[in-house]
């Protein structure tokens, strides 16, 4: 195994330095358009991203995100001739971090757009029981955010990417353009006007956007932006991090995640639009939760321990596993990390980065987190 031995004074300049602070790292648009392929709530900034990718992977290195969220993390890999694997349990992260780092045709998705225009006009006046979801909603319901052409249009827009999932990344391009301009309170958004990140109750006219057109140009943007000659495509899987990884995730020169904060906003809250539209069920959300770490880890920390057994099996000698975790008033995640993961890993630090200055986006819930840090295990 090749040894990565030049992540430490790299490390060093990091902490002394904290380059994604400054200009133009700094600002909330950095890097490729295409991070903002679908927003979300709790995303890490790309610069942040970046940095950790250029520290800690070598050039054409192996890199592993196990909560690999919306992709950010795998996508900053690919884009600097990194082999990079992601993973997340939830169907929604899947698409749109594998639209990311995933090797896209624009007319494999133009055509898989028209298959879904030609469905909706097949259908359009046979909706049936379909309906039904008009009053689902964890605060307005889903008919408060859409005139209801719209929103007839989405439902068999649903029905459509269930009977006919997605198979490549220029599919998953597609679903996840739908995803993000399903609320917002921007002109591309299908929704009155509510928020981009957490779907707030919406307020405004109830006015008809037509889903495809809108689609089309959300689409279009995404293909606008050319990779860099640089870019080596990647692969997401979609799984529980808990669980056994792929045989194929092995060989690592880092492991690099931000999994989710113990104190940030509870995700199926922040997204219920779009899980609902990628699948989930009103009684979805009363028995999915309980599977994903998010809720796990407020039960029991050591929710983490498969994690931390597999993560030192996978790595390089001289690999290094990089946790970037929040810190509130309630609970010092590095802290806890760091003494569960002794059993397995002989060195460890953990350096403390303070996000009081921050952004707030426009939220006004962002949890109470006030530290980031870094657990670095090795």
């Amino acid at each position: 195994m090749v040894r990565n031995s030049n992540w430490k004074d790299k490390w060093t300049y990091f902490k002394n330095e904290l380059p994604h602070q400054t200009a133009p790292f700094s600002k909330k648009n950095w890097g490729n358009i295409n991070h903002s392929l679908c927003s979300y709530q709790g995303k890490l900034k790309p610069s942040i991203a970046y940095y950790l990718v250029k520290t800690f992977v070598p050039s054409n290195g192996r890199l592993f995100d196990p909560f690999a969220g919306v992709g950010t993390i795998p996508f900053e890999g690919a884009l600097n001739g990194v082999e990079s694997f992601g993973m997340d349990i939830s169907n929604m992260c899947y698409y749109i971090s594998q639209a990311k780092v995933g090797m896209t045709n624009k007319s494999k998705a133009i055509e898989y757009i028209e298959r879904l225009n030609n469905y909706i006009k097949t259908n359009i006046n046979n909706i049936g029981d379909l309906m039904k979801y008009s009053s689902f909603g964890l605060n307005k319901s889903l008919l408060d955010y859409y005139e209801i052409n719209t929103f007839k249009e989405i439902l068999l827009a649903r029905l459509f990417f269930l009977q006919n999932k997605p198979q490549n990344a220029s599919e998953m391009v597609v679903i996840s353009s739908l995803l993000h301009i399903l609320h917002g309170n921007r002109p591309y958004a299908l929704s009155r006007k509510s928020h981009p990140i957490t779907p707030y109750a919406p307020t405004g006219d109830f006015i008809y956007k037509d889903l495809i057109s809108k689609l089309k140009e959300k689409v279009n943007k995404y293909f606008s932006q050319t990779l860099p000659g640089t870019f080596v495509p990647g692969k997401i899987f979609l799984q529980d991090s808990t669980s056994v990884w792929p045989q194929e995730v092995d060989n690592l020169d880092a492991i690099i995640t931000s999994p989710p904060f113990y104190d940030s906003t509870r995700f199926y809250s922040a997204n219920w639009i779009r899980l609902w539209f990628s699948g989930w069920e009103p009684d979805d959300f009363k028995i999915m939760p309980q599977l994903y770490v998010d809720e796990r880890q407020k039960k029991d920390f050591e929710v983490y321990n498969p994690i931390f057994n597999q993560a030192k099996e996978r790595i390089k000698n001289g690999g290094v596993v990089v946790f970037h975790l929040g810190k509130s008033k309630k609970c010092n995640m590095g802290e806890i990390l760091k003494t569960l993961s002794r059993r397995w890993f002989n060195h460890s630090e953990l350096f403390v980065e303070s996000v009081v200055h921050c952004n707030k986006f426009g939220i006004k819930d962002l949890g109470t987190v006030t530290d980031h840090q870094y657990l670095l295990l090795y």
